[in-house]
């Protein structure tokens, strides 16, 4: 009974297997078309074209309409980045994965359905020679057990794929620790890699390129073009705009002849695209310090004599900038760059900030709508000096001005009115002590009638005293009028009033330092230049304080009473709202090529972004790094965090991030 059911099951297993054969290949083209963008464009779908000649055709649709969405991404600005993250790996049972170091300033190049990284800089002022594969099918790291002459360990090397082989040339290293101060060395190897035999092969020629690093190469058919670099002549190191040419099949190098003396400026780190068999183009470079090249050449050898010549570049405010230490490669028609957008707003800036000046001072007080602003060049009055260093009664205004209604407007006073009318009254009856100090000492040449100042910060927030009879109040202050003995040297009180109001921060710990005082000062950064604003929101600060610290233990107390079974595991971190736009990621600037070699008057473009070339999962900031061109999508691999090269140990990167286009739901 138990063998014919399991039979009756196994009939049933296969009965549904041929059923899903057979429902599959009847499904229309357009849905297995988008069935099979769920595989990696890379062997699965070579193997899916191999199963009958519909599959092949679908597979050959598929492949030229992914080419097709890339392009239209690349304009509209439609694309996502995805990361590669190793936990999604999974090995055999048991089996260890290989993975690479981080690394930045390496080479990188696709060949078929793999991607080869070579050396590179560490984290800790090392290079590395070492050569890795990554599978692009089945997304794994690969280390190749090779023999034969290992290059040097080296970083900004030129790498190429040519047929079944590899082409490495040129490369640094850091200089070692024992002796100090010595130059970083530089490199003028030529190594083949054979594919098929992982054996590396050195080359050698009698007349070659000087040691260079940061050069850039192309291949055109059977010969490989490098152009620039950072290049040792004559035991000097000076960056140079010389080409050479590599005949490959032969393994020999030689410069050719141009025409005129027209030829790009010395540089290094810029990028090269093959534009045919016959042109290339040179984009962006560095030439030193405070030499960053955004131009354009291209170089027609069609003929015996080579020739150089300028492109203009159009809508340069939506170009790239640093393409010398930021990567890019071709996609058909345009040229992708990754790097950092110049126009992003940062959270942060110096702003150019007017001087205002002190209360009593040349000019007028600072604008508050809560108070009326005088003209320029009135003074504002200063009341009489009362007896032990007050002031007038509370019928009298804190500004020198008689206020009408002594107990009702004073009654009706909100905190911010009340906080500046007492403000000001501080201010005001220190200028006064300041004023009358200075008159005593040149008129009598007695420092004993000075008085000290009366009143504290903390009486800001202070609730107005009772209304009282009003005295009447100084006359103000003609505009015109004659300097009185009485005003002395207005910028000595002006500096006695800022030492009074420094040594007032003593007594008044809740205010927070730089932030009391009422004049502004032009060079201070924007974000700790702030208006002054009511101190009474911070009444219940302790109160706040303290309830914070009864949850905090709380949660303590609860944690540690809690079973460790029943002890709830810690949720991942939030992703960033999306209505903040992050500022230190990567962005991308695309170029429409299409119009150089069609043209009489060649000329680039760079495609009008959006959201500053932000897209969604955009990969953090980095430098040197590599980006090549896969099947429909970018490949984003290594780099080296700009503010950590100054570290002893710098922030590097083993990521890869992909960018492709969404996926279209029919």
């Amino acid at each position: 009974m138990d063998a014919s059911r399991h039979k009756v099951d196994g009939e049933n297993d296969n009965c549904g297997a041929t059923l899903a054969a057979v429902n599959l290949n009847v499904l229309p083209d357009e849905i297995l078309e988008f069935i099979f963008t769920y595989l990696p464009p890379y062997g699965d779908l070579e193997h899916c074209s191999l199963v009958c000649k519909r599959w092949h055709a679908i597979v050959k649709n598929l492949v030229r309409r992914s080419k097709l969405n890339l392009e239209k991404g690349l304009t509209d600005f439609r694309l996502r980045w995805e990361v590669f993250s190793q936990q999604t790996v999974n090995g055999g049972a048991g089996a260890p994965l290989s993975f690479i170091a981080g690394r930045f300033a390496h080479s990188a190049v696709r060949q078929s359905n793999s991607m080869y990284v070579f050396g590179g800089g560490s984290s800790s002022d090392t290079t590395f020679n070492d050569l890795w594969r990554f599978d692009l099918t089945h997304m794994r790291w690969a280390r190749p057990v090779a023999t034969g002459t290992y290059p040097s360990p080296k970083g900004s090397a030129s790498m190429v794929a040519w047929r079944d082989q590899l082409i490495l040339f040129g490369g640094w290293r850091y200089p070692s620790l024992h002796p100090p101060y010595q130059p970083w060395c530089l490199f003028d190897e030529l190594h083949y890699y054979d594919l098929g035999k992982n054996r590396w092969l050195l080359r050698s020629s009698l007349s070659s390129p000087p040691p260079m690093a940061g050069h850039s190469a192309t291949v055109h058919g059977d010969r490989m073009v490098v152009f620039g670099g950072y290049q040792i002549k004559d035991d000097f190191n000076v960056n140079s705009n010389d080409t050479w040419v590599l005949d490959l099949p032969e393994q020999r190098w030689w410069q050719p002849l141009f025409v005129g003396n027209t030829r790009p400026s010395p540089r290094y780190g810029q990028i090269q695209v093959e534009l045919g068999k016959n042109h290339l183009l040179i984009v962006g470079g560095c030439g030193g310090a405070n030499r960053v090249y955004t131009d354009a050449w291209l170089l027609d050898m069609t003929r015996d004599v080579w020739s150089w010549k300028s492109i203009t570049v159009r809508n340069k405010r939506f170009g790239a900038v640093h393409m010398w230490c930021n990567p890019g490669c071709k996609v058909n028609n345009y040229l992708v760059v990754v790097g950092p957008s110049p126009n992003m707003p940062q959270d942060f800036q110096m702003m150019k900030q007017s001087r205002v000046p002190v209360v009593g001072g040349r000019g007028p007080p600072p604008p508050n709508p809560l108070q009326n602003v005088p003209p320029r060049g009135y003074r504002i009055p200063v009341p009489d000096r009362r007896l032990g260093g007050g002031l007038g009664g509370p019928g009298q205004n804190r500004g020198g001005n008689i206020r009408p209604g002594v107990g009702g407007a004073a009654a009706a006073l909100g905190p911010q009115e009340q906080y500046l009318a007492n403000r000001r009254a501080i201010l005001n009856q220190h200028m006064q002590q300041a004023q009358q100090f200075l008159h005593n000492s040149n008129v009598n040449n007695n420092n004993n009638n000075y008085q000290p100042r009366s009143g504290r910060l903390s009486d800001l927030h202070a609730p107005p005293a009772p209304a009282a009879a009003a005295s009447p109040p100084s006359p103000p202050v003609r505009p015109n009028a004659p300097p009185s003995p009485a005003d002395g040297d207005v910028d000595a009180a002006q500096r006695l009033q800022r030492n009074l109001a420094l040594r007032c921060r003593d007594n008044e710990p809740r205010l927070p330092k730089r932030f009391d005082e009422l004049y502004e000062d032009p060079f201070r950064m924007a974000a700790f230049n702030v208006p002054t604003r009511s101190r009474s929101a911070s009444r219940d600060h302790n109160e706040r304080i303290r309830r914070m610290e009864e949850k905090m233990n709380a949660i303590r107390n609860s944690r540690r009473s809690a079973p460790a079974a029943a002890q709830v595991e810690p949720q991942p971190l939030r992703a960033p709202s999306p209505k903040r736009l992050r500022c230190n990621v990567q962005s991308l600037f695309v170029c429409d090529i299409s119009g150089i070699l069609d043209s009489s008057e060649p000329a680039l473009e760079w495609v009008e972004y959006k959201n500053f070339g932000v897209l969604k999962g955009a990969p953090d900031r980095l430098i040197l790094s590599s980006l090549i061109a896969g099947n429909g999508e970018l490949i984003l691999f290594g780099g080296v965090h700009k503010e950590t090269l100054t570290d002893i140990t710098h922030h590097v990167s083993n990521s890869i991030h992909f960018l492709s286009v969404p996926r279209d739901i029919i």
